[in-house]
C-alpha cells in the first residue's frame, strides 16, 4: 500500500459532504457526457477513482455497470461510503493486466501525471489490456500549454509530469491506442458584450488573459499550428483500442 495518505492533499479541495459530491458528480457528468459515447449497459472502470466523483457522474448519466480501482485506502473508503464498488491495489499495472478485455470503457482522470515518466507507457499499455476490442479511454492530464502550467504541475508533490498535445499523443500511440482525439479548447468563449455589468468582469478578465496568451503563442510558435493547442488547465483526450 502507499506509505503516505494522499487524501491529506486531496482534501484541500474536496470534502466528503453529500453536497460537494453532488456538485462534483454533476461536473464530471458533463465532461463524461461530452466525450464518452457508450451504451448504458457498458462496463466502465474508473482508474484512480479517488472520492468517487467520476463514478457519481457515470451514475448520473445512467451507467450502472461501473467500478473503481484505487491505490489510496483512505480515498477508496470515502468512495465506498458513497455506494460504489472499489478495489484497492498497491500495483495498478498488475491489477489491470490481471483483468484483460473486461471493460468497454475506462476513465483516467488526473492520474497519469502521478505515474513515474519511465513507466507511463507501460501503465497505458496495461489500461489498453483491460479494455475490450473497440473499448474507449477518456483521460485528463495537466496541460503544459496553460498559463498556470508550472503551478498546476508542482502544486501536487506527487506529480511527475505535465503534457502537451504532442507528448500525450506520443504515449497513447506507443501504448497501442488508435483514433486518438485531444482537445484544442482555448477556453476563451465569447467576449461579453455588456462590459459595464460587474457580473461580467471575471469573464472579461479571463478572455483578455487568454487572448494575450494566444498572442504569445503566435509570436513564439510561428512554426506550429496554434489551432491544435489547448490553453485549459487540463488536456482532455479520448483514445480507442483496436477492434
Amino acid at each position: 500500500m502507499n506509505e503516505y495518505d494522499y487524501s491529506i492533499y486531496y482534501r484541500n479541495w474536496h470534502d466528503e459532504s453529500p453536497e460537494h459530491h453532488a456538485i462534483m458528480a454533476q461536473s464530471k457528468a458533463a465532461e463524461i457526457g461530452r466525450n464518452l459515447k457508450l451504451h448504458p449497459t457498458a462496463r466502465i472502470l474508473d482508474i484512480g477513482c479517488g472520492f468517487g466523483f467520476a463514478l457519481g457522474g457515470l451514475r448520473a448519466l445512467g451507467y450502472q455497470n461501473i467500478m473503481g480501482v484505487e491505490q489510496s485506502p483512505q480515498q477508496a473508503a470515502v468512495c465506498r461510503v458513497a455506494g460504489f464498488e472499489v478495489e484497492v491495489t498497491s500495483d495498478t499495472i498488475k491489477w489491470l493486466k490481471a483483468h484483460p478485455s473486461q471493460f468497454d470503457g475506462a476513465l483516467l482522470f488526473d492520474v497519469l501525471e502521478h505515474v513515474p515518466v519511465p513507466i507511463q507507457i507501460d501503465f497505458l499499455r496495461a489500461v489498453y489490456t483491460t479494455l475490450k476490442p473497440g473499448g474507449t479511454l477518456l483521460l485528463t492530464v495537466p496541460n503544459a500549454n496553460s498559463i498556470l502550467a508550472a503551478r498546476w504541475l508542482h502544486n501536487d508533490y506527487t506529480h511527475f509530469s505535465s503534457f502537451t498535445e504532442h507528448s500525450l499523443s506520443f504515449v497513447l500511440v506507443n501504448a497501442g491506442f488508435v483514433k486518438t482525439w485531444i482537445s484544442n479548447e482555448k477556453g476563451m468563449g465569447r467576449f461579453p458584450r455588456r462590459i459595464w455589468l460587474r457580473r461580467n468582469w471575471p469573464a472579461i478578465r479571463k478572455w483578455l488573459v487568454r487572448w494575450c496568451w494566444l498572442q504569445v503563442f503566435k509570436a513564439e510558435q510561428s512554426y506550429e499550428q496554434i489551432d491544435n493547442i489547448s490553453f485549459e488547465l487540463n488536456l482532455t483526450a479520448v483514445a480507442a483500442k483496436n477492434v
